[in-house]
């Protein structure tokens, strides 16, 4: 569509001080806990540069009722734009490899396993964001807090693409960010630019805890610049506890000072209710294997994941299985008559409802199958050949695994085993189910030295016991 550029020059994308504050309500915004002036990211929005990025990213969409583009991501987002030639000036893999854990020390983006829906979840913690002091200190690695930046990007993408492959959950903690440690405006539109439809589409939730009234206004600014879709995805928290309403905190990896800085935040008045755990006197979910295999006349296997193999193996070849997430309503009437002992008629469900509820119970398990006994151990078989690497992880497991977890772990990885011999129907080799069980086979969120590099290391691992699946438990 043309734009009419007297009706652009007069709107000026609303930012008029006027209109700000009618969108903007003042009693529903939280205390600044950091910079009390407008910080740069403002004063990179110049007008002319807004203006300009409009029409380049309205090009042939046309705009919504409300001024949000109706972007067609099949149409605007399918053409992704590629990626530059390396931003990362390595001279071997190592040097790459060097970036990435350097990177990843900062813990500015964690995978954490599962959301209530069972898919993975993303969390960026811009509390951990490094300022140009803390870099210039590093020009071995990075030639500048720009550079910084870019190599964050380009590495990050490539470390969580697999992860964007399927619906996935993305949690922004906002509290921290400092003018001399964030990013200008012109590196966030040209990352939304750059990250292809992927992650975009299978983007199904991005909640941004503790937004601040900076925060606020600079969405109200750039909203015309994103996709109406993709809008219709955020959601605000303004403390943990609304966010506990939609995920498990206890997996989340959350910084010690964002934490504090929530306990000194009032509870706004809400209507959202955190649901209480309660017990049915047959628990299949949120207790102990040992509690399990008791209350089931010793079979270690619980209920819950035989039946749901049973039905999911009808439907083996269908594409993606594991991959696309059930309804949390569904997944949660299923835990319900398990939990009570009632009968499952799985026929009456779609198979990705039964996937996920298999997904459900390893998450919500009370230790991981994968205990931390092994974790030194598993991070350690990298650098061996593949004989090698089968031989300790049998030996490993059948020593340092609890009998239980072994035998759960056995009967999961050989059903996985028998998915990717239908990987030609249904897309789902042994990396790829990697990257769906791996973050809920082995949970460290507690550990402040755990971040994506240790992460990869433990879908490797997952990896290795879905391929060779006869040769390490038998």
């Amino acid at each position: 569509m043309e734009i009419n550029e007297e009706d652009v020059k007069i709107d000026k994308l609303t930012m008029d001080q006027n209109i700000l504050d009618s969108v903007i309500d003042k009693t529903d915004i939280p205390d600044l806990e950091y910079d009390e002036e407008i910080s740069p990211l403002v004063a990179d929005v110049v007008e002319n540069d807004l203006l300009s990025l409009l029409e380049s990213k309205i090009g042939n969409s046309h705009l919504t009722s409300d001024n949000l583009i109706d972007e067609d991501y099949e149409a605007e987002l399918g053409a992704h734009v590629t990626f530059s030639p390396s931003l990362i000036d390595a001279e071997s893999e190592k040097k790459t490899n060097d970036l990435r854990e350097r990177i990843d020390r900062y813990g500015i983006v964690n995978v954490c396993g599962t959301d209530l829906s069972g898919r993975p979840i993303i969390v960026i913690s811009a509390v951990n964001l490094p300022n140009a002091d803390q870099i210039s200190q590093e020009k071995e690695f990075f030639h500048s807090h720009q550079h910084f930046f870019d190599v964050l990007l380009e590495i990050l993408c490539g470390i969580l693409e697999k992860y964007v492959e399927s619906e996935y959950t993305l949690v922004y903690f906002h509290y921290g960010l400092k003018s001399s440690s964030q990013p200008s405006f012109n590196w966030l539109t040209k990352v939304y630019k750059m990250l292809d439809r992927k992650f975009k589409k299978n983007l199904k939730a991005l909640f941004v805890v503790h937004p601040t009234m900076l925060f606020k206004v600079l969405w109200q600014v750039i909203r015309p610049l994103i996709s109406s879709k993709f809008n219709k995805k955020v959601t605000y928290c303004n403390t943990l506890a609304e966010l506990g309403a939609h995920i498990d905190l206890n997996i989340l990896k959350i910084h010690p000072e964002i934490k504090i800085h929530d306990a000194s935040v009032r509870p706004r008045k809400s209507s959202v209710s955190i649901e209480q755990i309660q017990f049915g006197p047959f628990q299949q979910f949120k207790v102990p294997l040992q509690k399990i295999a008791d209350e089931n006349k010793g079979d270690p296997i619980p209920l819950c994941l035989k039946e749901a193999v049973i039905f999911l193996r009808k439907n083996i070849d269908e594409e993606g299985l594991f991959r696309k997430s059930g309804s949390f309503e569904r997944i949660k009437e299923i835990q319900n008559l398990y939990n009570y002992g009632q009968p499952v008629a799985y026929h009456t469900y779609e198979y990705h409802v039964a996937a996920s509820v298999i997904k459900a119970f390893v998450r919500e398990l009370p230790e991981s199958l994968l205990t931390d006994a092994i974790f030194n151990e598993m991070m350690s078989l990298q650098a061996l050949d593949i004989v090698d690497k089968v031989e300790v992880a049998r030996d490993l497991l059948s020593a340092k695994l609890p009998p239980l977890n072994f035998k759960v772990l056995n009967y999961l990885i050989s059903f996985l085993n028998e998915v990717t011999q239908h990987s030609a129907k249904n897309k789902m080799d042994a990396r790829n189910l990697s990257y769906v069980f791996g973050p809920n086979f082995l949970r460290k969120q507690n550990d402040p030295e755990f971040g994506l590099v240790n992460i990869e290391k433990i879908n490797n691992f997952v990896e290795l016991l879905i391929k060779y699946h006869p040769d390490i438990f038998n």
